[in-house]
């Protein structure tokens, strides 16, 4: 390898790769979780979360939520809707739009998961101290802040 394409850093110490990884693995862990206690993955419920939490709300909102393209995002939603768990309805201010609900047996389906992904995130942060979790959080949400802000910058400046 030569100098030029060195760096400094292994991948291994860069804080991107690291979050990624411990992301990775904890989605892994919890989508085994969710697909092996209610036959669902954690894509799945992240959908029928989101659509709990903004009744109502369209797919290009729901892709801006869960980050997935549309093609993706779309067929969740349409195998959520079979299952019944998700309801699609025309929009009232743009037919071109669709509107996503929770159905009763979806909103069952979410609260139980809520009740047990609480389990799963206190044994998760259970090796850190409240003063810890409270760091992690405020540095999470200003890392968020800062990257949002840069991709606003750059969208501006056509870059």
């Amino acid at each position: 390898m030569s100098n030029a394409t060195r760096s400094t850093h292994s991948i291994l110490e860069f804080m991107s790769f690291r979050l990624n990884r411990l992301c990775e693995m904890t989605k892994n862990s919890a989508s085994g979780f969710y697909e092996r206690e209610f036959g669902i993955g954690l894509r799945e419920l992240r959908v029928l979360r989101f659509a709990g939490l903004e009744p109502g709300l369209t797919l290009t909102r729901l892709m801006e939520l869960v980050l997935l393209e549309k093609t993706v995002t779309s067929k969740l939603v349409t195998a959520l809707a079979k299952r019944g768990l998700l309801r699609r309805e025309v929009g009232e201010a743009d037919a071109r739009q669709l509107n996503l609900y929770l159905t009763p047996a979806g909103e069952a389906l979410v609260a139980q998961t809520y009740q047990r992904g609480d389990v799963l995130e206190k044994m998760f942060l259970s090796v850190l101290t409240e003063a810890e979790v409270k760091t992690l959080d405020r540095c999470i949400d200003k890392l968020t802040s800062a990257l949002i802000a840069h991709q606003q910058g750059s969208e501006a400046s056509g870059h």
